[in-house]
């Protein structure tokens, strides 16, 4: 087995009862972090965050070369990470060598879509991912924006609790991570918020006055 779906829960219950792996969280934040792992890395110097934490925590240079050996981890949870970096091939390859096994976490393409402030900085976001359930595999192109963003990430947390599949992509991998490049999305004519809020008035006006029609027919 490579690569198959999974569930963020299904993931931390497990790791929960194995406390015994050594688990790094890769790329970790200081605020958002596995409290299952028992090793932590970012690209950002969270040290003193961690250190008063009495937790593990490695400073990361490069996206192209982990400070870390070969296998040197039971399992490796990378979530929102891999959207990021500047080859996902080259990170993935990377991952596979530290790591034996570990939990993928990414934006679907509609998520990527919707929620404003992820691209507009040198670590946005980069690329947008599917999961290909026929072939057990993640694929990856480089992202396009067809919709004018119109959600905060703060909202997008709320609406990912009820709509989990349609906002996040959540897998699990043993030994290799099938990982793809895929053809890029080409866009005719971007959506923007103004057709989105002009199309729903529209269908509203349209609805009231059908309610009156009926009330005086």
């Amino acid at each position: 087995m490579t690569i198959r779906r999974t569930s963020r829960n299904n993931q931390k219950n497990w790791l929960k009862s194995n406390q015994h792996l050594k688990i790094l969280d890769l790329g970790c934040s200081n605020n958002n972090y596995w409290p299952e792992a028992n090793h932590f890395a970012d690209i950002w110097d969270f040290e003193e965050t961690f250190k008063e934490k009495k937790l593990n925590f490695t400073r990361i240079y490069s996206d192209k070369k982990l400070p870390f050996k070969d296998k040197e981890f039971d399992y490796v949870i990378c979530a929102h990470v891999i959207e990021h970096v500047n080859d996902p091939i080259m990170f993935k390859s990377e991952i596979e060598r530290i790591g034996k096994a570990g939990y993928i976490e990414l934006p679907t393409r509609l998520n990527d879509n919707m929620v404003f402030g992820c691209d507009e900085e040198e670590f946005g976001h980069k690329w947008w991912f599917e999961f290909d359930d026929d072939n057990q595999k993640l694929i990856f192109a480089k992202k396009v924006n067809a919709i004018e963003k119109f959600v905060s990430v703060g909202s997008i947390f709320s609406l990912t609790e009820i709509f989990q599949d349609s906002f996040i992509i959540q897998a699990y991998w043993t030994d290799e991570i099938n990982l793809e490049k895929g053809v890029s999305y080409q866009v005719k004519k971007k959506i923007t918020f103004l057709t989105l809020i002009k199309k729903y008035f529209s269908k509203k006006i349209r609805e009231k006055i059908s309610k009156i029609k009926n009330i005086f027919n």
